[in-house]
């Protein structure tokens, strides 16, 4: 494979894998229950449905969409949920998915970052599928820190161990 496609898989592991899902884990670990499924206005997702929402989308997006997995995305299901699935905690979902992720992305060749799928209702390439997956995790990542921050009335110290 070529290096840019290489340094793109691994930027999609350390961005999502390495960045945005350690970080959201964190924001859990300091949340109620309450805390967690708390949406400020009928109009707003709470920190959970944006896991839900982050996890459904990069299902969709690389593992069905990219890797030709079965896509059972129910995306009106992750804003309206009012808690974790039955029997399973969000931690539980990251874990998964983080798992599926971890094993998925080696896969992908430079023919499957070349080549153009149909994701929702847009014709992407798979180069253009990770990076979606990217920004989307890192943004909504950045809405539960924030949200977190709020609530906790604390700093969430993702820096903390460096010298910046």
């Amino acid at each position: 494979m070529h290096p840019i496609g290489q340094m793109l898989i691994h930027q999609a592991e350390v961005r999502i894998l390495n960045e945005s899902l350690p970080r959201i884990k964190k924001c859990l670990d300091q949340l109620s229950p309450e805390q967690i499924w708390f949406r400020p206005n009928p109009g707003m997702a709470s920190i959970g449905n944006l896991v839900l929402h982050i996890i459904g989308n990069a299902r969709q997006w690389i593992l069905a969409g990219l890797l030709g997995q079965p896509d059972h995305r129910d995306r009106d299901a992750e804003f309206s949920a009012m808690h974790a699935s039955p029997g399973k905690s969000l931690l539980v979902l990251l874990e998964e998915f983080e798992a599926d992720l971890r094993q998925a992305l080696p896969s992908i060749t430079e023919d499957k970052l070349q080549d153009e799928y149909h994701v929702q209702v847009f014709r992407e390439s798979g180069v253009s599928i990770l990076v979606h997956v990217i920004e989307h995790a890192s943004y909504h990542t950045g809405q539960i820190a924030r949200e977190t921050k709020r609530m906790r009335q604390s700093d969430l110290g993702f820096y903390a161990d460096l010298a910046l």
